[in-house]
């Protein structure tokens, strides 16, 4: 992935991630950890996570989020309350119970 993750290049990013899966069946994205990220790749990588599932294809992050991502993820409220496989593809984290 590009170090700019915005608004400005969700299209490239669609397009990245679309390419990915006609090219295989699971997918891996690489997030710079100092990657400059907003909602609209959140957005994308939500709508990619979906897309996976319903073609029984896989979608994973390289490494937790971290940096600028994590930071997006946590204004958004996307941690709060979260999901355990949300939590496990975020953050790479099973919950302990």
């Amino acid at each position: 992935m590009p170090s700019v993750l915005t608004i400005r290049t969700v299209q490239i990013t669609k397009d990245a991630v679309l390419a990915g899966f006609s090219a295989a069946e699971s997918i891996v994205l690489d997030v710079p950890q100092d990657a400059d990220c907003d909602l609209s790749f959140i957005q994308v990588v939500e709508s990619a996570r979906l897309f996976a599932q319903s073609e029984e294809k896989e979608i994973t992050l390289l490494r937790p989020a971290s940096g600028g991502l994590l930071a997006v993820l946590e204004r958004g409220g996307f941690l709060t309350d979260i999901d355990p496989s949300d939590r496990f593809f975020w953050l790479h984290e099973r919950h302990i119970q």
